[in-house]
């Protein structure tokens, strides 16, 4: 009962834990591990040309064994449009088309780690190239996502949360962002070049939520993980981050020597988007400290890296914003209306692009969407704790009903079962009754005792054999509850008188047998002389034990110590009669 009752519980367990807490299964870790293992070869991305990377991406896809075929064209796709991106170093058809593909195939295989990987993968591509409000959506599905599923089925789950918190940095919510830089660089190797990223990203938006002290802090922790790691041009940036920091400080002859190490740096190693970064906040900090002769000369060596891709547009407007300050300090009315025309026409172009109405535009829409989705979160969570509590009843109901069920059946087994229980013992009690008024009724002689004897031997092995199937069946509780087996097995034995009444009519029959015995062994035992005389009857030692209520190993050792110690006389001892 109570073993039943405890696999009732554990199943139930089982569905209603099943019920509240669905398994996720639609992701692979080994899948995982393999393109996790290719995007750590950054080199065959910078070093290898398109033709030798196709061929290194195609070996390392056929070396991996990815779960499906399908998945090898996500990773193959993703990886490619990864290329062709670095390759142009802009927007072009053949990535953003690999991108689409591998979504379509990602969404079709249900395949929640494939399809982050690759949404994360295409924000990225077009938050690189500027292209806001279509990484926008992209970006909020990865977001949503990652709550849906645990961190270790993301792949590159230290890259995810880096990506999506620059991402937030744009839009200005440098709490999210933060929140994601931190989970980020929880889950980044130590002392690498993503964790120095991190770590500078992190200080940036200390810095904007004017938390200096902090943002110093990490801007320096940036600067030291990043020239442990030899990332030149991640320590340029680290050293353009502290010159900000120094802006606003006012600070502007130690911010100076910050940016002029971080040009030199940005220059030698071919960054033109951080040389131009560098180059617009040195022309800021000469222009704060009123050196306008030096502000427009790093603004106009800005400028050139600014107009030199479309995706630097959004800078070229800033450059103009600074130029038409300029030329109003300067009283320059043609320079004005110069800078005037070009910030117009920048953001007619950029309206749709990049430009600084657009990224507020995206940010007030990225709000609203965390809300929304911190809404249908919240609900969502209310819907599953009302339906937990309505499982949690239904499933308690259902096992009370059981239980009610189970112990009225269990209580009617238990009934039929005493009550074969009851006959099996009143039959063999009958036949014991039977046997001992059939010697009542007979003269006691030792013909009666022997019959009356050996009934009571197969009597005995009938109790014997039914207690052993009592003690392997459901009737075990019974007997050991009650023991009425056992009791009538104990009553079976040779009691006392039972033994005086037998001797007697021994003595009877065979006068001569036992004055010999008792004369030639005076020293025999009460207990020596039930054995011997049950010997002489002819019965062996399996029935004497059933009859003495002994085993048979303790017969055995009595009859061993009497011919031990009447080894001359043993025969005339045990001699049948």
């Amino acid at each position: 009962m109570v073993k039943l009752m405890t696999v009732l519980f554990f199943v139930f367990s089982a569905i209603f834990a099943r019920g509240s807490s669905a398994v996720r299964l639609d992701y692979s870790l080994s899948d995982k591990k393999a393109i996790e293992k290719i995007a750590e070869d950054k080199s065959a991305f910078t070093d290898k040309n398109t033709k030798e990377f196709k061929i290194y991406l195609n070996s390392a896809i056929s070396n991996n064994r990815f779960s499906s075929r399908n998945t090898e064209i996500v990773v193959s796709n993703v990886f490619s449009a990864l290329k062709f991106a670095h390759e142009k170093d802009k927007l072009n058809d053949t990535s953003t088309n690999l991108f689409e593909n591998a979504l379509k195939i990602s969404k079709a295989e249900k395949r929640s780690d494939l399809t982050i990987w690759v949404s994360l993968n295409y924000a990225f591509y077009f938050y690189t190239y500027r292209r806001y409000e279509k990484c926008f959506p992209l970006f909020m599905y990865c977001i949503a996502a990652l709550d849906e599923n645990n961190d270790e089925q993301i792949i590159q789950i230290s890259e995810t949360y880096k990506k999506i918190a620059y991402f937030l940095t744009t839009t200005n919510d440098h709490d999210k962002a933060e929140e994601f830089l931190k989970k980020a660089l929880q889950y980044a190797k130590p002392e690498t070049n993503d964790v120095a990223g991190i770590l500078n990203n992190l200080g940036f938006c200390s810095l904007e939520k004017k938390n200096y002290a902090e943002a110093e802090y990490y801007f320096k922790k940036a600067l030291s993980t990043a020239q442990k790691t030899a990332d030149h041009v991640r320590y340029a940036k680290a050293l353009g981050s502290l010159a900000d920091l120094e802006l606003k400080r006012q600070n502007y002859d130690k911010a100076i020597d910050l940016l002029q190490k971080d040009i030199s740096i940005s220059k030698k190693h071919e960054s033109d988007q951080n040389t131009m970064f560098a180059l617009n906040l040195l022309s800021n900090v000469y222009f704060e400290k009123g050196d306008i002769k030096n502000a427009e000369r790093y603004l106009d060596e800005a400028k050139k890296y600014a107009t030199s891709k479309s995706h630097f547009r959004s800078f070229e407007y800033q450059i103009n914003e600074t130029i038409l300050k300029i030329a109003k300090m300067k009283g320059d009315d043609q320079q004005e209306l110069i800078a005037r025309r070009r910030l117009e026409k920048l953001k007619d172009s950029l309206m749709d692009f990049d430009a600084k109405e657009t990224v507020l535009r995206v940010g007030w829409e990225s709000q609203k969407k965390q809300l929304q989705l911190k809404l249908a979160k919240d609900k969502a969570e209310l819907e599953k704790e009302s339906y937990l509590k309505i499982s949690a009843i239904t499933v308690a109901c259902i096992l009370l009903i059981l239980m009610v069920f189970i112990i009225r059946s269990y209580r009617h087994k238990m009934r039929s079962k005493k009550g074969e229980y009851d006959k099996k013992v009143l039959t063999l009690m009958i036949d014991k009754i039977k046997s001992e008024s059939k010697l009542n009724n007979t003269h006691k002689t030792l013909q009666s005792y022997q019959t009356y004897l050996s009934e009571k031997n197969k009597q005995i092995e009938e109790l014997e054999k039914e207690m052993q199937k009592v003690k392997n069946s459901s009737f075990s509780e019974l007997e050991e509850r009650s023991g009425d087996l056992q009791k009538l097995l104990e009553s079976h034995l040779m009691t006392d008188e039972n033994w005086k009444n037998f001797r007697n009519a021994f003595i009877q029959k065979y006068p001569t047998h036992y004055k010999e015995l008792t004369n030639q062994f005076p020293d025999l035992t009460d207990s020596n002389l039930r054995i011997i005389i049950l010997t002489k009857l002819n019965m062996n030692n399996t029935e004497i034990s059933r009859l003495l209520g002994v085993t048979i190993d303790a017969v055995k050792k009595a009859k061993h110590r009497l011919r031990k110690k009447y080894e001359n006389d043993h025969e005339s001892l045990f001699e049948q009669i």
